[in-house]
């Protein structure tokens, strides 16, 4: 054992991490708070007619596919960004922009992530590789380049949400409802362009290269439009059903103002208190938006177990 003189400086400790530290490490790259995003896999659920076909199993795995194919992406980006992220005052604590994980750990996460992800979305159905494969190609060319081109990188993003939207219709194997994948497309948008326009009020155009081509009044535009059609295309699923056959008038006189409370507080919210404008963070810490999605889900079980109920009572 080599001994210290007085007042030297012992050399620095250059072991491999703890095996703890890593495994930490490795599930921030995984990013497991945004795993949330993900539950729109069963947005099918909002449609009735689509319960009988339901199992248990199925929308587990296919949300799990999700997660995994999701972790995957930010793996890989990770990778690719480890250098850029570096110079950035918040990503420089991301697992490899700090030295918490080497890239060799990293592929070794993707690389599970990837396997895991097709392994589960063939247990569940296996035509779900489809949207899954088109969702991590569609991440991977953001990353690359859409993510510089102004208008294409926002429906990029957003088209994450209707991917798992008809990735849930796959798991159930049925035709997809196209109100609830339309009204999930616009609601991503929404918020897309809600961060899009809070990066530009709180940092200016610089550290994105797509924000250039954008003012804050043209995302206001934006928005205003996005938020249109979210109501609207709302408002035909509450009166008319997720397909759009029947009218369903008390549905909509409950949810319909539900939604445009949830879309204003928002807003308000992002304009006033938005933080860095991450949609993500800025839903699951208000609790009013909190509140109003639950009552939106409870008025809609509410009505639709009232219509199976007249379906499937007695008769006279």
């Amino acid at each position: 054992m080599t001994s210290l003189k007085p007042g030297a400086i012992a050399p620095a400790d250059h072991r491999t991490p703890s095996l703890r530290a890593a495994a930490s490490a490795a599930v921030a790259l995984a990013r497991p708070r945004q795993w949330v995003k993900n539950v729109a896999v069963l947005l099918p659920f909002l449609d009735p007619q689509v319960w009988d076909r339901a199992t248990v199993a199925g929308p587990v795995l296919a949300v799990a596919a999700f997660m995994l194919a999701s972790s995957l992406v930010y793996a890989v980006n990770d990778i690719a960004d480890r250098e850029r992220d570096r110079h950035h005052p918040v990503k420089r604590h991301r697992p490899l922009a700090s030295g918490a994980l080497s890239v060799r750990q990293a592929a070794l996460v993707a690389i599970a992530c990837a396997v895991g992800s097709a392994a589960l979305a063939v247990a569940a159905a296996p035509g779900l590789l489809i949207p899954i494969g088109v969702y991590v190609a569609l991440n991977f060319a953001y990353s690359r380049k859409l993510r510089d081109v102004p208008v294409l990188e926002l429906f990029a993003v957003a088209a994450g949400f209707p991917l798992r939207a008809l990735a849930g219709y796959l798991m159930l194997g049925t035709a997809p409802a196209s109100l609830i994948v339309l009204a999930t497309l616009f609601v991503s948008l929404l918020l897309v362009l809600g961060k899009r326009r809070r990066e530009i009020v709180v940092a200016g155009t610089a550290h994105r290269a797509a924000l250039r081509g954008y003012t804050a009044s043209m995302l206001e535009h934006f928005i205003s439009i996005a938020g249109g059609l979210a109501t609207a295309t709302f408002l035909l699923f509450a009166l008319r059903g997720p397909h759009a056959t029947e009218a369903e008038g008390p549905q909509a006189m409950l949810v319909v103002p539900l939604l445009l409370m949830a879309l204003f507080r928002y807003l308000q919210r992002l304009e006033l208190r938005g933080g860095d404008g991450d949609p993500t963070r800025l839903l699951l810490r208000d609790p009013v938006l909190l509140a109003i999605g639950a009552s939106c889900l409870a008025c809609l079980a509410a009505t639709e177990l009232i219509d199976l109920s007249d379906m499937y009572g007695p008769s006279d």
